[in-house]
C-alpha cells in the first residue's frame, strides 16, 4: 500500500519555502573589512532568551555571531562569537507612532501650580514592556525587533565586530 500526498502549487510552494527558511533569527550584512576585503561579512542572530518572568530581572539576552563567508567560493570561512547583547530594565525606546515618535508636552510648575516652563518632547517607555506589547498586539513581528536592536548593536560592540 502506498500513500501520496497531493497538494495545490500554492500550498507546495509554502511547504518548499518553510524547508528552505535558515536557521538564524536575523541577519545584517557588514561593510568589507578594511584588511580583510576577502570576506563578506554579517551579524547573525543565532537565538535569544529571556529570564523567569517570575523572577526580578526583566532581560532579554540575544546570541550573536559574525559569520565570515569567502567572496569567491561563497563558503563560511568562520563563525565568531560577538558579545551577547542584553536588553534590560533599564533600557528606554522612542514610542513610535504611524507618522513618527510620538511626543508630549512636558509641564513643570512651580509650589503654587504657576507653569513655570512647557517644552516638547519624545515619550520613552521600558524597552521590555514595549517589546513584549508590540509583539502582543501583532504591531510588530520578532525580526522587526531584531532589526532595530541590531542597528543600536552595531555601534555599540563596533570595536569587537572589527577586531576578526
Amino acid at each position: 500500500m502506498k500513500t501520496e500526498l497531493i497538494v495545490t502549487p500554492e500550498v507546495q510552494a509554502i511547504l518548499d519555502a518553510i524547508k528552505n527558511t535558515g536557521k538564524s533569527w536575523h541577519e545584517i550584512e557588514l561593510p568589507d573589512h578594511p584588511i580583510y576585503p576577502q570576506f563578506a561579512r554579517k551579524l547573525v542572530v543565532t537565538g535569544f532568551n529571556s529570564p523567569d518572568i517570575e523572577g526580578d530581572e526583566d532581560r532579554i539576552y540575544v546570541n550573536v555571531r559574525q559569520y565570515l563567508v569567502l567572496k569567491e567560493e561563497n563558503k563560511i570561512y568562520k563563525r565568531l562569537k560577538m558579545p551577547d547583547w542584553m536588553i534590560h530594565e533599564g533600557n528606554v525606546e522612542e514610542l513610535v507612532g504611524k507618522n513618527g515618535v510620538l511626543k508630549g508636552i512636558y509641564r513643570t510648575t512651580n509650589d503654587a501650580g504657576v507653569i513655570v516652563e512647557e517644552k516638547e518632547g519624545v515619550l520613552k517607555v521600558n524597552s521590555i514592556q514595549y517589546v513584549r506589547f508590540l509583539i502582543k498586539t501583532k504591531s510588530v513581528n520578532l525580526v522587526d525587533v531584531f532589526a532595530r536592536f541590531m542597528g543600536q548593536y552595531i555601534p555599540l560592540f563596533e570595536e569587537e565586530i572589527n577586531n576578526i
